[in-house]
């Protein structure tokens, strides 16, 4: 037989002469048996007024939406007039029960939020300026949170007397981090009061302790017509208690405490009293207050399932002090009464399993299939309870492929709402109107009225690669002259209808910019920019995330007041500051039978089964934050509650839901790429029963047949398919009309080292993007370099100057995008190239009867029976004095060694001069060709001459002739696939622009390593 329950009572509450602090034990549903004894004893199926005039306190407004729908569902579903129903955090701002008005006239206004983060902001910014330093507004309001939180500490302590600080310093041997943390919080002892004064102001938590002081008052000298009840709350804060001590001292009051361990031995109190992070440590508290010990206390009426008393006492005992986890054997058998202890544990862990996921995306998975899996069973309910909003939002996600919605109880964090994400865009946009990518990111999102197709046109030709404007305003002005510079290249141009679609944009952005000049720091100018971007003054601040929007808009102009930095910067610091910390709930609707809850929503909330996830440690539970400015030995003395203090709490829901019918447990093995721990709860649970069940633990916690949803998530990602990575290895082989019929010489080098980049740009027409706002690369910077040589070349002879040459590398190479102090910071070695350029440009001057600059040429070759045309570019091309040519190359890279063109990799050069000796270079007369050379314009010139006679060129370039014509005559046979850099050695060590598509990454380690 189980031990029976102690503490059941079958009185009602409600009867004359019961006892006015009652307990719901953990596991039974809290808000149902509440409402339905409520109902009962009031007959509220008979007098649907019968409640009307009640006040019951819960602990938060989830709570009391729940209380409201569980007392209309006890009443048969019929229409009644509902108690008054409040949450404990709004104490200080619902309405004053009738008396009190008047004892709360003289405390000051609530000091809102924003402006308490402000002022604490701004006293930290003069701590610093005092002592010669500046504080940036970001470390400001850190600064500034953290001060709100040892205030919110203070007041949930009942008060600290600040004054004693300085002693407490002064008998200390503090580092000088200490020494200088606790100097700042004079801020606290000195300046924090003095401005609560001068403001009239009262901090929030002082006044709504001193708000339930006064309502506590009025209700022991008016006690209320209807019964005043404390329901759900564990007393964790002075306020609460107070409401508590006052409904015990009234006639129709009442206190019903949420899962009171009533099984505990009296000398656990007394450890659970000093055990900050024991989940009866608030409970313990709360009852030394009133007076009372937890025999004292009776359980609620229909408290008795056998199954659920067996799984508390397991649960209790495995969150017991750690001074009573020694004799955990004879716990065991203690609990198990006449039975054995494995007989009683297999009866408590009935419906409990714990299951141990590969990472978080695998965690997500579980969770969803096991969520959808309970919508099989017709009325089933099914809860995710998670501290975790990343796994909320996976698994939300997660069960979006089957179409079911269902969105975390916690909403989303401000800045990912339309309205939020709009308004923190726009603040950092106009922080600086040309930063390309605040620019487009503002333009792509979905709440700006522009074409979606002028935007991609935007993006394409215009925003990538390095920035070369300041703000929208000079990239309107320069809107020609980007369209010209931004394509030197020819091989691209910009479409005509892209500069058609893209004018009217930058207009549209000039407009919306004109807006914030001369008040950039006005609300008005900012609202005023959004409602030009969504083309209607209500788009942005309608619906939930709209208000939240507005009013954490108002909130950071507050603060943004209150810190006096006299710029507009901050302000984009500030919302986003805000924003992080303010979830909105989603407007669409959920699943009527499914919950995504945090521990918080998910307090006093049934279903018929809880998935309890992300329980890892510092997870669930959280690890406690570590104190910035007071020392851990300074709490002690000031009475401030140690930080483990928050552990105790959530380990009390995590009892609480560890108890219900139907519980899994999820933890994951891996978090953040790196090996996790299983949450302290489930390790002392493991460890607990292993004592009872030896072998067999792991069996009786894992899911029942049928119901475990791994092999459910592996049949979901698994995929057919060889292992071996030669398999692997893309192959694709267009057929001949598909393979191209025109490539350059530069083209016919990639064809060489990387087939599959040719087949990836010219068989499905892909072109890799520049990053947006990249710095200057090589190849950017190698384009400006080359056409500043050919703004030279065009020159008359006598204008070719050093100094010329100089200025027209600086001005291409700004023009590119290349910062003009990093110009300043390079002039010494663009100077020191640049000359010997010069000098080499003048020592052939003599020489040279004719020049051409950016040649353009082709070459028609017949491959079998089809005609392949190679192009090419020759960067300078010059009649010597004997008539012959010569083809030069400038590399502001490397250049090509003799070596590398023998073998076959390197046919640039010749393959010029195949088109030259064929006549192929438009307005270049037909000549022998005699010298090909590359000229290396950096720091350390240099100049290769590949063959210097018309013997050497012409033995180069008909070897040219030969790979090129074989290797086109290769490629044209459908049967030869584009292999992704088939020679090893060729392979550069920067990644190249198609190997991520060509998956490289998943198949070539083994291939390179062998």
């Amino acid at each position: 037989m189980d031990p029976v329950p102690s503490g059941m009572s079958s009185a009602s509450p409600f009867s004359a002469g019961a006892q006015k602090v009652w307990t719901i034990p953990a596991g039974d549903p809290f808000l149902v048996q509440f409402a339905e004894t409520l109902a009962d004893t009031s007959e509220l199926r008979d007098n649907p007024a019968a409640l009307s005039d009640d006040l019951i306190y819960v602990p938060n407004r989830r709570s009391a939406r729940s209380l409201a729908l569980a007392l209309y569902r006890a009443a048969g579903e019929t229409p009644i007039l509902p108690p008054d129903i409040r949450a404990l955090g709004d104490l200080e701002t619902d309405e004053p029960p009738s008396g009190a008005e008047e004892a709360l006239t003289d405390l000051g206004p609530p000091l809102s939020p924003a402006r308490r983060l402000g002022a604490l902001s701004r006293l930290a910014i003069k701590f610093y300026e005092a002592r010669g330093e500046t504080l940036p507004v970001k470390s400001a309001l850190v600064a500034g949170r953290e001060l709100a939180r040892l205030l919110d500490q203070a007041a949930l302590a009942g008060g600290v007397d600040w004054s004693e600080l300085p002693n407490l310093v002064d008998d200390a041997d503090l580092s000088v981090h200490w020494q200088d943390s606790v100097e700042f919080l004079s801020i606290l002892t000195k300046h924090w009061p003095a401005w609560l004064e001068e403001s009239g102001a009262s901090e929030p938590f002082d006044r709504r302790l001193k708000v339930a002081e006064a309502v506590a008052a009025t209700l022991i000298e008016h006690p209320p017509k209807g019964r005043f009840i404390i329901a759900g709350s564990t007393g964790a804060t002075p306020a609460s208690q107070k409401l508590m001590w006052a409904a015990t001292k009234l006639e129709r009051g009442l206190v019903v405490l949420p899962g009171l361990d009533l099984e505990a031995p009296q000398d656990s109190w007394r450890a659970m009293a000093n055990e900050p992070d024991h989940p009866q440590h608030a409970l313990a508290g709360t009852l030394s207050f009133l007076g009372l010990t937890a025999s004292d206390i009776p359980a609620w009426p229909g408290s008795d399932d056998p199954q659920l008393y067996a799984r508390r006492r397991l649960i209790h005992e495995s969150l017991a002090p750690a001074t009573r986890t020694a004799d955990w054997l004879a716990r065991l058998k203690s609990l198990s009464g006449d039975r054995r202890p494995r007989d009683f544990a297999r009866e408590a862990l009935a419906g409990l399993s714990v299951i141990q996921a590969d990472d978080e995306a695998h965690e997500a998975m579980l969770c969803a299939l096991m969520m959808r899996q309970a919508l099989e069973t017709e009325g089933r309910t099914a809860a995710l309870v998670t501290p975790d909003p990343s796994l909320a939002r996976r698994v939300s996600a997660a069960l979006k492929r089957w179409d079911i919605n269902v969105l975390p109880s916690a909403g989303a964090p401000l800045g990912r709402t339309r309205a939020g994400s709009l308004v923190l865009m726009v603040l950092n946009w106009i922080e600086d109107t040309g930063d390309p990518v605040h620019l487009l990111s503002l333009l792509k999102h979905q709440m700006v009225y522009v074409s979606a197709e002028a935007v991609s046109y935007f993006d394409r030709y215009y925003m990538r690669g390095p920035r070369h404007w300041a703000d929208v305003a000079d990239l309107a002005s320069r809107f020609d002259a980007i369209t010209d510079q931004k394509n030197a290249s020819r091989h691209t141009s910009v479409p005509k209808e892209a500069t058609e679609a893209v004018r009217p944009l930058l207009e549209f952005l000039a407009t919306a910019a004109a807006l914030m000049d001369g008040h950039r720091q006005q609300a008005e100018a900012i609202v005023a920019v959004v409602d030009q971007l969504t083309a209607s003054d209500t788009a942005a601040w309608t619906g939930t995330d709209g208000a939240a929007t507005a009013r954490t808009l108002d909130a950071a102009m507050e603060i943004a007041d209150l810190l006096q930095t006299g710029a507009h910067e901050p302000l984009a610091d500030i919302f986003e500051a805000l924003a992080s910390t303010t979830t909105v709930p989603e407007d669409t609707s959920s699943h009527p039978r499914l919950a995504i809850w945090g521990p918080l929503e998910a307090r006093l909330q049934s279903a018929d089964q809880f998935i309890l996830a992300g329980l890892n440690e510092d997870i669930w539970p959280d690890r406690p934050a570590a104190d910035g400015f007071l020392p851990r030995r300074f709490r002690e003395p000031l009475e401030l509650a140690p930080p483990e203090a928050r552990l105790g709490l959530a380990a009390h829901d995590f009892a609480g839901l560890a108890t219900a019918t139907d519980v899994t447990m999820v933890y994951s093995a891996r978090r953040d790429d790196a090996p996790a721990i299983a949450s302290r709860w489930v390790l002392r649970l493991q460890t607990l029963v292993r004592g009872a069940l030896g072998d067999d633990t792991e069996t009786v916690l894992a899911p029942p047949p049928g119901c475990d949803p791994r092999p459910w998530a592996d049949a979901l990602t698994h995929t057919e398919g060889a292992r071996d990575p030669q398999l692997a290895m893309p192959r694709p082989t267009p057929p001949p009309s598909a393979r191209p019929k025109r490539l350059s010489v530069t083209r016919i080098n990639t064809l060489q080292r990387d087939p599959y980049a040719i087949y990836a740009e010219s068989v499905l027409r892909l072109r890799k993007l520049g990053a947006i706002d990249e710095p200057l690369g090589a190849s950017a910077r190698g384009t400006a370099i080359h056409g500043a040589i050919e703004s030279f070349a065009e020159l008359q002879l006598q204008d070719q100057t050093l100094e010329r040459l100089e200025a027209f590398v600086e001005r291409d190479l700004v023009r590119a995008g290349q910062p003009e102090h990093l110009i300043v910071s390079e002039r010494a070695s663009i100077s020191v190239a640049t000359q010997k350029l010069f000098h080499w440009w003048q020592d052939r001057a003599d020489a040279v009867s004719k020049s051409w600059s950016e040649a353009e040429g082709e070459l028609q070759i017949g491959i079998s029976g089809e005609v392949f045309t190679l192009t090419g570019i020759a960067d300078r091309i010059e009649r010597r004095a004997d008539g012959t040519l010569s083809i030069i190359d400038f590399k502001t890279g490397g250049t090509p060694t003799k070596k590398a063109i023998a073998a076959g990799f390197e046919q640039q050069l010749p393959l010029l001069g195949l088109i030259a000796e064929a006549n192929g270079f438009h307005d270049v007369d037909k000549a022998t060709t005699s010298q090909l050379a590359y000229v290396g314009v950096k720091f350390d010139f240099s100049e290769t001459l590949l063959v210097s006679t018309s013997d050497e060129a012409s033995s180069m370039i008909q070897s040219a002739d030969e790979i090129v014509r074989r290797l086109i005559h290769a490629y044209s046979h459908e049967k030869v696939p584009y292999l992704s850099v088939p020679r090893i050695q060729l392979k550069s060590a920067y990644e190249g622009d198609f190997d991520r598509l060509a998956r490289r990454a998943e198949w070539a380690g083994e291939l390179d390593d062998g």
